[in-house]
């Protein structure tokens, strides 16, 4: 499945453009890249480790349930929710005065995210040489060529597929994401409230899923996405938009926020 670039979340260029600033439309596009090399950081390391990893059998351990649970309201409130009103991810400046943090403070919380970031794919990454956020699951600062609007916000681009759904749940607002079909180009608009879907046009929209997020796609059909699969030797699973959006809110519901 054709990939954006190397992999967003292994090669996040050093720019922070937001979709409202792009004034674009959705274009052809798991949450974290599970196949990408960790990304060396000094800041994130003197921060220390994340207060969650991931066990042998893939399921999520907390190690410090009051880091974690810090950590998730600094990702809600200090991050998603000001990058849904804005349609960008929010500047360091910006992030403490939401969190009502000293710089110093808030810098070393931004920090801890990163390693979050780096070690378990939730939390934040940001660009190279920079202190701006780049991808913070389920958004990208990025043109992703999927973008979720949230009531009475901007449009900002989502991860992926399976992210873009997951949206609504996490910020308990209804929300509109936009994309094209990989199989047609065809423009793909589906209202996601919580864990159901409102409206969908074209109303069989499905998602294929590869191994991460830069090998997933919307396309028009069950029937385009089979036929996908069987010209590329089987790869991806294929979900209903049901199945997706459900995947999508359990990933980045409203008690983890995708962490």
């Amino acid at each position: 499945m054709k990939a954006w670039g190397v992999g967003l979340a292994c090669l996040v260029a050093g720019v922070a453009l937001g979709a409202a600033g792009m004034g674009m439309r959705a274009a052809r596009p798991s949450r974290a890249c599970p196949t990408c090399p960790p990304v060396a950081s000094g800041a994130a390391s003197a921060a220390g480790k994340c207060p969650v990893h991931y066990d042998a059998g893939g399921a999520m351990k907390v190690d410090n349930q009051a880091e974690t649970d810090r950590l998730r309201r600094a990702l809600k409130d200090g991050i998603f929710a000001p990058w849904t009103e804005m349609g960008r991810a929010p500047t360091p400046a910006e992030f403490a005065k939401r969190m009502q943090l000293p710089q110093a403070e808030a810098d070393r919380l931004l920090d801890r995210l990163q390693a979050c970031g780096e070690s378990v794919g939730g939390g934040i990454l940001r660009a190279p040489e920079s202190q701006l956020i780049a991808v913070a699951w389920p958004l990208a600062n990025l043109p992703t060529g999927i973008t979720v609007t949230t009531a009475g916000g901007k449009p900002a681009f989502a991860r992926c597929a399976i992210d873009a759904l997951g949206v609504s749940e996490m910020m308990q607002k209804r929300t509109v994401v936009e994309a094209s079909a990989r199989d047609n180009d065809a423009t793909i608009r589906i209202v996601v409230d919580g864990d159901k879907a409102v409206s969908a046009d074209p109303p069989g929209v499905v998602v294929v899923k590869g191994r991460g997020c830069d090998d997933m796609s919307f396309f028009s059909s069950r029937e385009a996405g089979e036929a996908w699969r069987k010209q590329n030797g089987g790869e991806g699973t294929l979900f209903t938009l049901p199945e997706a959006i459900q995947r999508g809110a359990k990933i980045f519901s409203r008690e983890t926020a995708g962490l």
